[in-house]
């Protein structure tokens, strides 16, 4: 069974128009998210140049899988990356999103040599990325950074469940608990002790 649905860039565009009134009174723009929109790159850059000819602002959720010509490529036309750091551990990092942490660092520490914006987002997840040697690592990796300083904590939540139910798949994280209010302010005080813009949520 096929969800969603192919649409051209000329398509795609009409459709983002038709909301410009919102996005002109809340001073909002443009997110592209997925799934990972750098595996559509040429779609996603062709989306960006034309969203950029519109004066729409663009902003690009992503893992950092990619290429780093391909990151560059897109930060080319973006004007907002909202990027995810999970796991700093390689080993760990490769068993619990099943692709390698290496390219995601380089592409990271690429957009902030480049000067590009970028909000790194960590989902915390019990058992998984909220033990105090990740965080650490964490924070000491995006304290080298040179600008990028923001990050956003997101505690693991299940209203993804639904989706899998409509799906008929089984959620691999259903038994997985959302953090405690202890739990999130531990994980804002170890990464605000590497000097970072911590905020919960966003």
């Amino acid at each position: 069974e096929t969800i969603g649905r192919e649409m051209a860039v000329p398509e795609l565009l009409a459709a983002i128009d038709a909301d410009r009134p919102f996005y002109d009174q809340s001073g909002g723009g443009v997110t592209f998210s997925g799934g990972e929109p750098l595996i559509q790159w040429r779609f996603l850059l062709a989306m960006l140049e034309a969203t950029r000819a519109k004066g729409y602002h663009a902003a690009v959720d992503t893992s950092g899988y990619a290429t780093e010509r391909t990151v560059l490529r897109v930060a080319a036309a973006t004007d907002l990356f909202l990027y995810d750091l999970k796991v700093m551990d390689p080993a760990r990092h490769a068993a619990f999103t099943g692709v390698p942490l290496a390219p995601i660092l380089r592409n990271l520490r690429a957009l902030d040599a480049a000067g590009a914006e970028v909000w790194l987002r960590l989902p915390l997840v019990p058992g998984h990325n909220d033990d105090d040697a990740n965080l650490e690592a964490v924070g000491r990796f995006v304290g080298g950074l040179r600008r990028t300083r923001r990050i956003h904590v997101l505690p693991y939540h299940r209203i993804a469940s639904a989706k899998y139910e409509r799906l008929g798949l089984a959620n691999p994280m259903s038994e997985i608990a959302s953090p405690t209010t202890g739990e999130i302010e531990r994980a804002v005080a170890v990464l605000a002790s590497f000097d970072l813009d911590v905020r919960v949520g966003g």
